[in-house]
């Protein structure tokens, strides 16, 4: 099959580009900077260029759409930003993916949803994002989803669960917690650190965009997340049982996601997929990786 990846210079679409090549895939990137991987074809472009999505998108048989603004502090910072990308770049690759004749696999976010109505959360839970970068994604979703619907382009969006693993961006708070402790300095948790997160290791993520490639499934959203529930606590405890250092608590960060428990039943059903990798397990590598970058 042959896949364009955008974002590939991205955290998450560099780790979905090395798993299409590592199964057999003929892979192209595209974003605005070279990816990281020389296995692949790299192109630079930018995906508010409409023209230029529809050349790179030319010949290949699936879009994975990674490419956006992705870091929410930017997109507060900067919401008009992050709608441009997120939303008309969206748009950009379905007009891209007509074109090719190409199917669309998007990756949206768990973070659509909002508060919660009732847990665990399925595709049919109301969505209410009230963050410019999860409203942005789910707008980027629901065009891309017309797009299937009025326009016969295949299109499958992923919600996403928060994503870890190698090379993640420097304000996460794995690498936040991880750096900090490296250094013998003190982390500090926002509020009392019982919010929990479906933390999703990288490489499972990246192998349901392969399956969802492969599907004839289509115009439908699908939550992409790990089964288990790891508190913000429990993840800094982690970190300091490897790098000793002093654990704090400050104020509640506003804007934060309210905790929520999302169920995969639908991904596993109609994909056959599953994250394999256990929390603790994926934390292990990210501590490996970030050693060996340092």
């Amino acid at each position: 099959m042959r896949v364009l990846v955008t974002g590939a210079a991205g955290f998450l679409g560099a780790h979905v580009a090395r798993y299409l090549v590592g199964a057999g895939h003929e892979v192209k990137g595209f974003d605005t900077a070279p990816s990281p991987d020389s296995a692949y074809e790299s192109v630079i472009g930018d995906l508010l260029e409409t023209e230029s999505v529809i050349s790179v998108a030319e010949g290949v048989d699936a879009v994975c759409h990674l490419g956006a603004i992705g870091d929410v502090y930017l997109a507060a910072e900067q919401p008009q930003l992050a709608a441009a990308v997120n939303v008309v770049g969206s748009s950009n690759v379905a007009i891209a993916a007509a074109e090719a004749g190409a199917k669309v696999v998007y990756a949206s976010t768990w973070e659509v949803y909002g508060e919660p109505k009732y847990e665990p959360i399925d595709e049919g839970h109301p969505t209410n994002p009230d963050h410019p970068y999860n409203i942005t994604k789910l707008a980027g979703e629901q065009l891309l989803l017309a797009a299937d619907r009025l326009q016969g382009v295949p299109v499958t969006a992923l919600r996403l669960g928060t994503a870890c693993g190698g090379g993640l961006r420097p304000n996460s708070v794995f690498r936040i917690f991880i750096d900090r402790a490296r250094a013998g300095e003190p982390i500090t948790i926002q509020g009392d650190g019982s919010q929990g997160r479906q933390f999703t290791y990288a490489a499972d993520i990246a192998s349901a965009f392969e399956l969802a490639c492969g599907s004839d499934s289509h115009g439908i959203a699908m939550n992409i997340v790990a089964p288990e529930t790891i508190s913000i606590k429990e993840l800094a405890e982690l970190v300091v049982h490897r790098y000793p250092t002093e654990l704090t608590f400050g104020e509640a960060r506003p804007g934060d996601v309210p905790p929520a428990m999302v169920s995969p039943a639908l991904a596993e059903k109609t994909l056959g997929w599953h994250a394999g990798t256990p929390f603790t397990v994926g934390l292990e590598h990210l501590l490996e990786d970030e050693s060996d970058s340092s």
